[in-house]
């Protein structure tokens, strides 16, 4: 059984059967061992194999690839034989955790994985990711300590752009492409991933091709009980990283309200998460003076939904965005910007969120401050957050699995 995290046991008061029956035994594939607190890939692997178990399967751990040495583990303890291994435990099938990259699939199927599946064995691989990464040209700008090396790459990468976007989509196409011909079903994060992925795929057929949202990571979704606790709060929880997440953007819109909304000055922002550019970050709010926000660190988040009123998202791409659902089950407002077509299932722009125009920092700065003003639409968006939550639970998401993986009990 996958080592779970404490937070997570309460789940097994999600779901009420009389009788639990084994079915099909399920393995998942990774390079790191089960570790929920390191990040949200780990986290969702967690919840679903919980899911999983409470509907009957058989659940084991992790088995991790190294992909530099070949070496496989499970629980510690080395495999030499995969093949043997596999047909030891009646492995039915097998989950694959990296689909952005070939390596760990390739390296499954032959080192006794392909024989596997020819007698039968189910391959699900998962992309836990956005499949349209950042532009080179966004990562280059993203470095705050370049070099003059970097300056020319950043000059060079803003004159061939168009090339660098279409060798970045034959590069991506190449490997989703792998990714699905060598599995069962691929499986994707939301359907409005589709169309980039057809735009780089160019198949024919998509028909293992699938959309499993991630489901909510706290098993109860607050009461409106909740809104009387809430404080003059706004919210961001990240990786401190510039690339992935564009903090910078947060800090710019922070410093333009407190500058031309007054009602700012009766509210603070919290910043919860570490990350390489957590320095830099607190560097610029020094020299800039910029008043009422606090650096956290790294946290458990739970306590900072709980008093939270807004959230902010600015991330470069998201395959989901856990902390949106997180913030919904704790009626936490999300002001987000467009940066990814998934924002669009999981907020209904004006109802339980609003969702601004990517890199728009004076809109974005606008919507904040409309929520701040107006205690009554705020509520309002509130009670539609926890109300949508619902449709991401974890039981929601369980039936998905079994239906459109074809997962039968």
């Amino acid at each position: 059984m996958l080592a779970y995290n404490r937070f997570y046991t309460s789940y097994r008061q999600c779901f009420i059967r009389s009788k639990i029956t084994l079915f099909n035994t399920l393995l998942w594939i990774y390079n790191f061992p089960l570790k929920p607190e390191s990040g949200g890939t780990e986290r969702i692997t967690s919840l679903v194999a919980k899911g999983f178990s409470l509907r009957g399967y058989h659940c084991m751990d992790i088995l991790v690839f190294d992909e530099h040495t070949g070496m496989m583990s499970y629980r510690s303890e080395s495999i030499v034989d995969l093949y043997g291994f596999l047909k030891k435990h009646k492995v039915d099938i097998v989950i694959n955790q990296i689909a952005y990259s070939k390596w760990l699939l390739d390296m499954f199927l032959d080192k006794g994985g392909e024989k596997w599946k020819q007698e039968g064995g189910k391959v699900i691989s998962c992309l836990h990711f956005d499949p349209k990464n950042p532009s080179l040209l966004h990562l280059l700008k993203s470095k705050y300590h370049k070099t003059w090396r970097d300056r020319l790459y950043l000059a060079k990468a803003f004159v061939l752009q168009k090339y660098y976007k279409l060798r970045q989509e034959q590069e991506e196409g190449s490997i989703y492409n792998h990714i699905y011909e060598h599995s069962d079903y691929f499986v994707t994060l939301s359907p409005t991933h589709f169309p980039y992925l057809r735009k780089v795929m160019r198949r024919a057929d998509y028909h293992k091709l699938v959309a499993i949202n991630n489901p909510l990571t706290f098993c109860t979704i607050s009461t409106p009980d909740i809104l009387g606790k809430k404080k003059n709060i706004v919210l961001v929880c990240a990786r401190m990283s510039e690339y992935h997440k564009r903090i910078s953007l947060i800090l710019k819109t922070w410093r333009l309200l407190q500058k031309k909304y007054p009602v700012a000055g009766s509210w603070d922002l919290k910043i919860v998460g570490e990350g390489s550019d957590l320095d830099y970050f607190k560097e610029y709010v020094r020299i800039r003076k910029i008043s009422h926000l606090h650096f956290e660190g790294q946290q458990s988040p739970e306590p900072y939904y709980q008093e939270a009123s807004l959230l902010l998202l600015t991330s470069s791409a998201e395959g989901w965005g856990l902390t949106i659902t997180e913030g919904l089950q704790r009626g936490v407002v999300p002001v987000v910007m467009n940066s990814s077509p998934v924002f669009n299932e999981m907020i209904q722009n004006g109802i339980d969120g609003f969702i601004t125009p990517n890199n728009d920092i004076k809109l974005f700065a606008e919507k904040i401050a409309c929520l701040m003003t107006d205690a009554e639409l705020r509520r309002k968006m509130q009670l539609a957050a926890l109300k949508s939550a619902e449709t991401f639970s974890l039981e929601n998401t369980m039936d998905k699995w079994e239906c459109k993986c074809k997962i039968s009990r």
